[in-house]
C-alpha cells in the first residue's frame, strides 16, 4: 500500500499557493513613465487610423496605455494596436482588443511581450478601429505634444504638428527581483528609514520564510 505523507502534501500545497499568488502579480507588474501626461484634451473621431511616433526611455517596453474619450460604442468593435519600427513599416508587436464601451477615466492598455533593448529606440504606434454594424466611431484624446522626441503624429491620414495622443508607455524589468527593487526605490521617499532598501527586503522575504517555517513546525509537532 502506498503511504501518503499528509504533512509533505500540505507543505507542497502551501508553496504552490504562494507561487500562484506572486507569479500572476509579477506578470501584470508594469512601471509607467509618469513624464507622459494622461490628459483629456480634444476628442477626435477615429475614421481610419492613428499613428504616433515616440522614443522609449528605457529597456523593457511592454505596455502602452491610451486614453480614449468616454463613449458608448455598442455593439462594439475591434481595436487593432500595432507597435512598429521607426519607419512605421515592420510590425514588432500587435494585439486586437474587443471593445464595447470606452471610459475616459480609465486607459485602454496595449500589452505585449517585453522588448529587452528598447532604450533610445524610436517606435510607431498605429491604432485602428473597426466598428460593428450599427456601432459608433471611437474617439481619442488629442493633446499638446508633451515630448519633443515625438517626431510624428497623424490621425485619419492628416499630420498634426505639435500634437499627440494621450498615451503613456510602461516598462517591465527582466525579473521579479528587479521589479521589487524598483518598487522599493520608487516609494522610498514616502517611507521611514526602517522600511527602506535592505530593511524592506529583509522584512518582506523574512515574513514569507518565517511563515513557511512556522507552518512546517506546526506540522511536525
Amino acid at each position: 500500500m502506498i503511504r501518503v505523507n499528509s504533512k509533505k502534501i500540505f507543505l507542497s500545497t502551501l508553496i504552490i499557493i504562494i507561487a500562484a499568488v506572486f507569479w500572476p502579480l509579477w506578470r501584470v507588474w508594469y512601471f509607467p513613465d509618469t513624464t507622459w501626461p494622461l490628459e483629456k484634451g480634444e476628442k477626435t473621431k477615429i475614421d481610419s487610423e492613428v499613428i504616433q511616433k515616440f522614443s522609449a526611455d528605457r529597456d523593457g517596453l511592454s505596455k502602452i496605455a491610451v486614453l480614449f474619450g468616454d463613449s458608448d460604442v455598442s455593439p462594439g468593435g475591434t481595436f487593432n494596436f500595432e507597435l512598429l519600427d521607426e519607419n512605421c513599416r515592420e510590425t514588432i508587436r500587435s494585439a486586437n482588443l474587443e471593445i464595447k464601451k470606452l471610459d475616459s477615466d480609465n486607459t485602454t492598455d496595449f500589452v505585449f511581450s517585453r522588448i529587452d533593448k528598447s532604450k533610445g529606440k524610436t517606435y510607431c504606434v498605429r491604432i485602428s478601429y473597426a466598428q460593428k454594424k450599427g456601432g459608433k466611431k471611437a474617439r481619442i484624446f488629442v493633446i499638446e505634444n508633451p515630448k519633443p522626441e515625438n517626431s510624428y503624429f497623424s490621425i485619419n491620414g492628416e499630420e498634426m504638428a505639435g500634437q499627440s495622443i494621450s498615451m503613456r508607455p510602461a516598462y517591465k524589468n527582466a525579473s521579479i527581483f528587479e521589479d521589487i527593487g524598483e518598487l522599493n526605490r520608487r516609494i522610498s521617499q514616502y517611507k521611514p528609514w526602517f522600511l527602506k532598501h535592505y530593511f524592506l527586503y529583509f522584512i518582506a522575504f523574512g515574513f514569507i520564510i518565517l511563515s513557511v517555517l512556522a507552518v512546517s513546525l506546526l506540522i511536525h509537532l
